[in-house]
């Protein structure tokens, strides 16, 4: 059942999902742009060329996959 758990472990999984959807944002924007947040900056792909944009697209797409996980196991996975 959705939200089964500790109330910390639901907040915890509530706060992952939030931060997965804004590194996916941050992936379309970088995707479809040429443009990848970095801190303060804003670096394109000309800049950094391909192999390097392309390492930070992975890393972020890693990052949002791992933060996906986490939501999914401590949301909505069921214990028993």
């Amino acid at each position: 059942m959705i939200g089964e758990g500790r109330p910390e472990e639901v907040l915890v999984g509530i706060v992952a999902g939030v931060l997965a959807l804004l590194v996916g944002t941050r992936l379309r924007t970088a995707l479809r742009e040429g443009v990848i947040p970095l801190y303060k900056v804003r670096k394109t792909r000309a800049e950094l060329g391909p192999a390097r944009f392309g390492a930070l697209v992975a890393i972020n797409a890693g990052a949002m996959l791992l933060l996906a996980w986490i939501a999914l196991d401590l949301v909505w996975l069921q214990r028993g």
